[in-house]
């Protein structure tokens, strides 16, 4: 069996769980200690205690409460494998929309853009030479929170719209500009402002149309390139003085969003 948490900060936990049919563990019952929300990655028969089983496979996720039991029956040779998003219980309420962090459903379908999303998530954690916990925690909170969207009742969009919710905006964006160059956690954001890292990624989206760290790259980015006017700034000090974890980091984000590298932005530039 093989149990790793990849990443873990105060709003989350990333872990990967791994189990062979062939351990003995295989056949005993489960039990989930805190509640997780599971993307698996094999096909396997799933029972919860009192319930009917159902097969877990890459097109659902599965959700498990606190302290559920649990059945697992071999459809896939190598039987459980799956990655797991588990969410600060303070935050986990705000997430499935209940007054209390406990799920109302086994599983539910995950959209190719879901799954697309999760993986994208797990390979920022195992590619980034530093965690970068904003990015991580705000992407792990929105896949949640967009994977609760379809079943969610309907909310009252003037909600989202109101003064006290574009001054937070506005706050948050001058905390951004100011500290571009420095990997702050959502967590701290969010406790710097009064309110918690959920309803920050829920309001801040719902004001400016993109979320935390999608605004916080483009400023970085759009900063980079005033700053690239000048060439005796080596690029590799700009990456990291933007908040990069790289130079190629930087430059495969700058071409995303412009259309050319760094160096060829620089060029251009000087022949102007």
């Amino acid at each position: 069996m093989q149990e790793h948490i990849l990443y873990q900060s105060e709003s989350v936990e990333v872990g990967l769980f791994v189990l062979s049919p062939s351990e003995s563990r295989f056949v005993e019952m489960g039990f989930v200690k805190d509640p997780i929300i599971v993307f698996p990655k094999n096909s396997i028969w799933i029972q919860h205690a009192g319930s009917q089983p159902f097969v877990a496979d890459t097109t659902v996720v599965n959700f498990y409460n606190q302290g559920q039991n649990y059945h697992r029956f071999a459809i896939n040779p190598n039987g459980d494998y799956c990655h797991w998003f588990r969410i600060a219980d303070d935050l986990l309420a705000e997430v499935v929309n209940r007054e209390q962090h406990h799920f109302d459903r086994e599983n539910m379908p995950c959209s190719p853009a879901i799954f697309y999303r999760h993986l994208g998530i797990l390979n920022q954690i195992n590619q980034s030479c530093t965690t970068d916990q904003l990015s991580i925690d705000a992407e792990v909170l929105a896949v949640c929170a967009d994977l609760f969207s379809s079943v969610a009742s309907q909310q009252n969009s003037t909600k989202l719209t109101t003064t006290k919710h574009r001054q937070l905006v506005s706050c948050v964006k001058e905390t951004l500009q100011h500290e571009l160059g420095v990997n702050i956690s959502l967590r701290v954001l969010a406790r710097r402002h009064n309110t918690s890292p959920h309803h920050l990624c829920r309001v801040f989206k719902a004001v400016t149309g993109m979320g935390l760290n999608h605004y916080r790259t483009q400023q970085r980015l759009r900063a980079l390139m005033l700053e690239i006017q000048n060439p005796d700034t080596g690029l590799v000090d700009l990456a990291f003085d933007h908040g990069f974890s790289s130079h190629a980091h930087m430059s495969a984000q700058f071409k995303r969003y412009f259309g050319l590298t760094p160096s060829a932005c620089r060029q251009k530039f000087s022949h102007n």
